[in-house]
């Protein structure tokens, strides 16, 4: 048996420390290289929901300018008829008509990086706490838009359409080879007929029913004009947000 003396210990103490130094090596190394991977995955997945946010913003612009078209040609509308306004031609009448049967439910949030974070699991990757709960949000954001957008359906099928149908001619209005409302480069639907008659709907317009349909038709597309407006100004402080944390 070795003496204490003869114990090699400044070899055993060396050993021992480079042991447990490439131990810690070891972990930071497995830390740093766990912390890389985790942020260049947020960085991956800030850039796809930046993407998403601007197409959304895009959009949102794109279809402000259909309801704001619709709303002009309401508010056209119901001025005449509230005035018992002439000078709106049979045409002009017949084509306004049309406008105000255009109609939009879609949704114009892009969704498809916000859903795999939020329902994902990937929430928490996100290290800024104001944008994880400005994102956290916008799922009840996108619902309340969709509620206020569905009015404009709604109106449609149930008020728009019977009354149409009761007090109009929808054949003579069908064949009108107009734009979509705030979009010309789209046309509307088209069915090919030769009518032997036509109608007049100026008496119709004079109708106080009708009066009260446009003016619905109005409080619909101001509630979701504000709507736009509201998610719009949501979209620019995600995506500052975003742009901040990247």
């Amino acid at each position: 048996m070795r003496r204490p003396d003869e114990i090699p210990w400044r070899r055993i103490l060396v050993q021992g420390v480079a042991i447990v130094a490439s131990i810690l090596l070891a972990f930071a190394i497995d830390a740093w290289w766990q912390e890389h991977v985790e942020n260049q995955r947020q960085r991956e997945v800030l850039v796809a929901l930046l993407d998403d946010f601007e197409k959304s913003k895009t959009h949102i612009i794109e279809w402000r300018e259909f309801h704001l078209a619709i709303q002009e040609s309401n508010t056209r509308l119901l001025k005449a008829a509230v005035s018992n306004d002439t000078s709106l031609t049979d045409d002009e009448i017949d084509r306004l008509l049309g406008d105000l049967g255009w109609w939009d439910i879609r949704s114009h949030i892009t969704t498809g990086a916000l859903n795999s974070v939020v329902f994902g699991g990937e929430l928490s990757i996100i290290e800024d706490d104001a944008l994880r709960q400005l994102l956290a949000d916008w799922p009840s954001q996108i619902e309340n838009l969709a509620s206020v957008q569905n009015q404009d359906y709604d109106f449609f099928l149930n008020v728009w359409m019977p009354f149409l149908r009761a007090n109009g001619y929808l054949p003579q209005i069908t064949i009108i080879d107009a734009p979509m409302p705030g979009h010309p480069e789209v046309r509307s639907a088209v069915i090919d007929l030769s009518l032997e008659s036509t109608w007049s709907h100026s008496s119709m317009i004079k109708d106080d029913e009708f009066h009260n349909v446009l003016v619905q038709k109005w409080w619909i597309q101001y509630d979701i004009l504000i709507a736009f407006d509201d998610i719009e100004s949501l979209l620019n402080q995600t995506i500052k947000r975003i742009q901040l944390t990247l």
